[in-house]
This record gives C-alpha cells, sequence and structure tokens, in this order.
C-alpha cells in the first residue's frame, strides 16, 4: 500500500507490508484466480463432513465424552471450553453422543480455518497465495484427520488464528488497542486445548526478532509490540497458577518425554514436499528481508522449539503444534507469484510473456504442494478407513459372540464400554471390559489361571510401548493358550492400526 508523504515516519514504519498487492490493485481488476482457488478450498473443505460418523472413536475421543461428565468436577482439566462446547453441540443434535454428533462441532470449526486463513494473510501476503494456503490446508489430511476428531485442536486453531490475525493488523498499523485485543483472542484458546498457549510467547518475541532483521518499511510498530509484550508479562504473572497447575496436571498425564517421539510425529503434517516448499518460503523471506515473510518464518520456528523443549520434560506429539500448521503452509505458499494487478495498475497494459511464465511455474508449484495431499486425503477416506483402528467392529464382534460368563479384556478399554454400554458416561471406570495396557500387563496371564472364558481385544503396536519382558510374556500366553478368531487389519505407512481379537476357551 503506497503511503502519502505526508504521513509521520513511525506511519510509514508502521503500514501494511509492501506485498500486500491487492490493496494496490483497482478494485475492477481483481485477482479471479485468488477468489476461484478460496471457493475450491471452501469446497474441498466440506471432505471434513464425509463419513464423519463412521469411524470408530478412539481412546481420547471416549475420554472426552466420559470427561464431559466426570472429569470436569475433578478439577484437573484446565480447558473447559472445548468439553462444555461439544456437550452443548451433542445436545442442540438432538442428546445422542454417537461420533457425528461428538465430532461435529470440531469439523465446523477445521472447515471454519480455511476462510479464516484467507483472511488473515491475505493483507500480507496477497489473496492469491492466501487462497492457495487456504487450498493447500484443505487437503491436509492431518487437518481433515483432526477435524474429524471429538477433540478440541481445531477449536482451539480457529481462536487462535483469529486473534493472531487481529495481532498482525495491529502491528502493522501502529495500532495498540486491536493489538491487545487480538493477543487476548488468541490467550482465549488455551481454554480450548492448551496447546494453544505456545502461540502466546511466539506473538509476543516475534516483532522484536522481525524487527532486527528487516530491512526498514516493512517492519512491526514499535509502540504495539512494546505494549504488548509489558502487559503480557504482567498477564503471564497474574496467571502463574493456572500455568503452573495445568503443567503439572500435563506432565503427570504425559511423563515419558521423548524429543525423538516430537520429531518423529512431525512428519505427520509435514509432508517432504511441504517441508521442501517451506524452506523455498524461508529462502524468500531472509533473502528479500522482507517484513511479514520473516514474521511468518520467525513465528513458526518459535512455536516449533518450544514444543521440542517441552517434550524433553513431558511426552509431546505432533497435534500439540497443530495450532501453528496454517503458518507453516502460508511459508510453503510464498514462492507463488501474487497478482500482477500491480503492475497492470502502474500502467503496464496486457500480459506479458513473462507473466505467463511466472503463473505457469506457479501452478505448477501449487500442484506439487496438492497433489500429494489430495492423494492421501482419498486413501484417508477408502482404504485407510479414517486411519483409525477398528475398535467398534472388534467390541461389536465379541459382544455379539460372547457368552454371558466370558470376560473381556482389551486395550482402549473406554472404548469399549462406550460402545458395549453406551448409556454409561464414566467410561474410565468400565464394567464391561478389562484394561489392557502397559501398567497392567499381566491381567491376561493372570485371569488365564482360571477356567473362565477369556476374550483379548488388542493393536499389536500398542504393545511397542511395553516393558520387552512383558511383551514377551504376552505373546507367549497368546500362543499358548489363545487362538486368533477374528483380525481387523489396517496398515497406514509405517503404523500397525490393526486390531486383533483372541479367545481362550
Amino acid at each position: 500500500m503506497s503511503v502519502p508523504e505526508t504521513v509521520s515516519p513511525a506511519a510509514k514504519e508502521a503500514r501494511l507490508p509492501a506485498d500486500s498487492t491487492d490493496t494496490a490493485a483497482p478494485a475492477h481488476d481483481r485477482d479471479r484466480l485468488a477468489t476461484w482457488l478460496l471457493w475450491a478450498a471452501l469446497a474441498l473443505g466440506l471432505v471434513r463432513f464425509l463419513r464423519l460418523g463412521h469411524w470408530s472413536l478412539w481412546f481420547d475421543e471416549s475420554a472426552t465424552w466420559t470427561d464431559i461428565h466426570v472429569g470436569l468436577e475433578g478439577g484437573e482439566i484446565h480447558n473447559p471450553l472445548g468439553y462444555w462446547a461439544i456437550a452443548a453441540t451433542v445436545k442442540l443434535l438432538g442428546g445422542i453422543p454417537d461420533e457425528f454428533a461428538l465430532r461435529f462441532l470440531p469439523a465446523v470449526a477445521g472447515w471454519c480455518v480455511l476462510p479464516l486463513t484467507w483472511f488473515v494473510f491475505r493483507p500480507f501476503v496477497g489473496s492469491r497465495r492466501a487462497a492457495a494456503a487456504a487450498l493447500v490446508l484443505a487437503a491436509s489430511t492431518w487437518h481433515v484427520y483432526w477435524s474429524q476428531n471429538a477433540r478440541f485442536y481445531t477449536m482451539a486453531q480457529f481462536i487462535s488464528l483469529l486473534g493472531a490475525g487481529i495481532v498482525l493488523r495491529g502491528l502493522w498499523s501502529g495500532r495498540i488497542v486491536p493489538t491487545l485485543v487480538g493477543f487476548g483472542v488468541a490467550a482465549v484458546a488455551a481454554l480450548f486445548h492448551p496447546s494453544a498457549a505456545l502461540v502466546l510467547p511466539a506473538l509476543i518475541l516475534a516483532p522484536w526478532f522481525v524487527r532486527w532483521l528487516a530491512s526498514e518499511g516493512s517492519k512491526p510498530a514499535f509502540k504495539p509490540a512494546l505494549v504488548l509484550a509489558l502487559l503480557a508479562i504482567v498477564g503471564a504473572l497474574s496467571q502463574i497458577d493456572w500455568v503452573l497447575r495445568t503443567w503439572e496436571t500435563y506432565q503427570r498425564q504425559k511423563s515419558s518425554g521423548s524429543p525423538v517421539h516430537y520429531l518423529l510425529t512431525s512428519g505427520f503434517y509435514v509432508t517432504p514436499l511441504w517441508a521442501t516448499g517451506a524452506l523455498a518460503g524461508t529462502w524468500m523471506a531472509v533473502r528479500q528481508r522482507a517484513g511479514f515473510p520473516l514474521f511468518v518464518l520467525v513465528f513458526t520456528i518459535l512455536v516449533l522449539v518450544a514444543a521440542l523443549v517441552m517434550s524433553v520434560l513431558a511426552r509431546v506429539s505432533a497435534q500439540y503444534v497443530f495450532v501453528v500448521l496454517p503458518w507453516i503452509v502460508v511459508l510453503a505458499c510464498l514462492p507463488l507469484p501474487v497478482h500482477s494487478g500491480q503492475a497492470a495498475h502502474a500502467g503496464h497494459v496486457g500480459r506479458t510473456e513473462q507473466d505467463g511464465k511466472r503463473d505457469l511455474l506457479g501452478w505448477c508449484y501449487l500442484a506439487l504442494l496438492l497433489a500429494p495431499a489430495l492423494a492421501t486425503t482419498m486413501l484417508y477416506m477408502t482404504t485407510r478407513k479414517g486411519e483409525r483402528p477398528q475398535w467398534r467392529d472388534a467390541y461389536e464382534y465379541v459382544w455379539n459372540q460372547r457368552g454371558s460368563n466370558d470376560l473381556v479384556i482389551g486395550m482402549e478399554a473406554t472404548v469399549g464400554e462406550y460402545y458395549l454400554a453406551p448409556l454409561r458416561t464414566d467410561l474410565r471406570q468400565p464394567v464391561h471390559v478389562v484394561w489392557l495396557d502397559y501398567w497392567r500387563a499381566g491381567l491376561p496371564e493372570h485371569w488365564a489361571r482360571h477356567t473362565r472364558p477369556i476374550w483379548i481385544v488388542f493393536n499389536p503396536e500398542q504393545l511397542l510401548d511395553w516393558r520387552p519382558e512383558d511383551r514377551a510374556r504376552f505373546r507367549e500366553m497368546l500362543a499358548r493358550d489363545c487362538r486368533l478368531v477374528k483380525e481387523f487389519p489396517l496398515y497406514v505407512e509405517s503404523r500397525d492400526l490393526s486390531v486383533c481379537v483372541y479367545r481362550r476357551d
């Protein structure tokens, strides 16, 4: 956006980035391609509602439902907004907590992130890049997966991105109030899922890194960044009790820290091509020293590094940095060409051969980002069966075959209880399924000493978390005393999501 000569130097420094080409183009020269890309993103995003109630629940989803009724009362859950929102949605959809009702609100939030991505980044990178980022995000299997989960990651992502977008507008327009309001909105996202709190330090620190690294004229304004930092420090000190209690609860539940696990699971959302695109965007941001691309880069690095540090102390998986996924996608879309309307506005009539080559390269680059994501999303909806173990099919099979005196021992016992006793709400205390996990690895061997018939339901991959001696004894007991009666095979790349059903007569 051009700045009149009469404005102050401070206002010049606070103007929107120079690559906001849409605002420079006249109204009659809007980017039609960007419009079509955005519509394609919104249409493709509807896949989040496809087969929403078809996939089986898994442990975390069943825990969502039971914690709505019994977990919140215990005081250990410090992010109640997501639970309340899903409970209200289930009630609105008839009160029956089936898979569709539990997942509907996360799917809506996941779809809403797509137009929000375009809205947040459009003034800074141009409408074409912002719409392309929304389209790439719509194709992401990782985004589709969490949009179809009865968890709170998409809701936290939406609120966090909305708040960050307001902060960005405040920082680059030199206005303090929007900057603070946006930061407050982003902070609310932590009440949907604590992982969203990783965004807050990044919003505070990133402007200062950018002011140091960026060229003159493209830096965020000084005053909003300073006021935000000072008030955020005061706010953090006032909420230190909530932060410490939340971290203590999380560390107690996820005590086994492993940076390796965090780094390996990152491959679920940063594919090789996306990583290459993000590196290309990084190179462009560093080479041009443009303020906003540098902000996207620094912000992303700060969030990812913060999660890496946390992973040393507690178990951190890829979904805990789900809030930063739109930023990674925008970084990967930075190499795309912007709308040529600015050149036309400057007096260049018609398209040049260079414009045509640039657009062709842009289409090829976008296709490289999209094609693998579209392929994996298609597989997700078909042969990969939502990338979830078929616990529902396994437990329903056992329930239909079992005798009245048979004992059922199984992994994901809360899920089994959900399907075998659908009216129960305290699923963490199952009565129809006996827990089988790392801490109860000896139970099947113990019950095998009795004459009571036993059904054992388990996922072979989860056995890898067991101690080697426990795993060996369990497999030996299966081979010696039991027989495989049903298997629900599902292999997704390097993961074994199969469910096996054994019986001991």
